[in-house]
């Protein structure tokens, strides 16, 4: 099963339909367009900074290089590997760049296709707004809730899930 990471748009970017259709699965995984075409790729994803990086990188490895007489094949590896970290950590770079935008990481979803992965985020979403719009109608009036459900009471640490021992 694949695994997709969810960002969603900025809170103040339409209503909650459009912001749910804007929504955005990234595949976790290794980018084949990215290992072959670095600087378009870059430059397709709008990765500004990324691909000013790239270039600079690939010059100084290509006019670096051969000034100090490193084989051509050695200089083909070196902007390869480039291409290896851009297809290994793309999706990486562009979370990153959604999230400077204002975009939140709604979560981590698996699942074999996009549909499948879409329906049951949207499923576990609605259950969750469910579960908070009945836990804001039982609270206490005067408590604030911090966000975060409480931290569960075990009783003991360790392996026996009672503190009385055996019957």
């Amino acid at each position: 099963m694949a695994v997709f990471t969810v960002l969603t748009p900025p809170p103040g970017d339409g209503d909650a339909h459009e912001r749910a259709e804007r929504t955005l699965f990234l595949k976790d995984g290794f980018l084949l367009s990215a290992f072959l075409f670095t600087g378009l790729w870059l430059l397709a994803k709008r990765l500004w900074l990324a691909f000013a990086v790239f270039v600079a990188l690939w010059a100084a490895i290509g006019f670096g290089g051969r000034a100090i007489g490193v084989h051509p094949l050695g200089l083909a590896l070196a902007q390869m590997l480039i291409g290896l970290y851009l297809g290994l950590e793309g999706h990486a770079l562009i979370e990153r760049k959604l999230l400077r935008k204002g975009w939140r990481l709604a979560g981590v979803v698996e699942g074999k296709e996009i549909d499948q992965v879409a329906r049951r985020f949207f499923e576990q979403a609605g259950a969750l707004d469910a579960r908070d719009a009945r836990d804001a109608a039982t609270a206490t009036p005067g408590l604030q809730r911090s966000g975060q459900p409480p931290a569960p009471d075990y009783g003991v640490l360790g392996l026996f899930p009672d503190s009385q021992g055996r019957p």
